[in-house]
């Protein structure tokens, strides 16, 4: 399940909880367009500590929405996963190595605060010249 979460008109939030299933991405990249349509750059911040699985559908949407962002990945400036398990961890470390252009980082269960001003700090950065 896929919920939107309150956050910058810059940054989506989402918090992502039990089986993932492929009509949540109906919430998830609707609500990811809409940021972009209004931003040049935006921050995405996923609430991962309720997760469980993702159904084989919600995968392959996943995929396909990644590949049709591929000429894109500059404009995604951060991305903040709050999660407690090894392997989302491990998957969100993977991904910042492969993707240059995209900040990320793990925080961890109790940390939304802290997630969501470092998500979203990146305009202050920018604005100082450190990106």
């Amino acid at each position: 399940m896929i919920e939107t979460l309150p956050a910058p008109e810059y940054v989506a939030a989402f918090r992502i909880s039990g089986t993932l299933h492929s009509k949540d991405y109906d919430i998830l990249i609707p609500a990811i367009e809409s940021k972009l349509e209004h931003n040049e750059q935006i921050g995405v911040l996923a609430d991962m500590t309720e997760f469980d699985h993702m159904t084989p559908g919600a995968l392959l949407r996943d995929l396909s929405y990644a590949l049709s962002k591929l000429g894109e990945y500059h404009r995604f400036k951060r991305a903040a996963v709050i999660a407690d398990k090894r392997w989302i961890e491990t998957t969100t470390k993977l991904a910042d190595k492969l993707f240059p252009h995209t900040e990320m980082r793990v925080f961890h269960h109790g940390e939304l605060e802290e997630a969501m001003r470092w998500v979203a700090g990146f305009r202050s950065d920018l604005m100082r010249g450190r990106l």
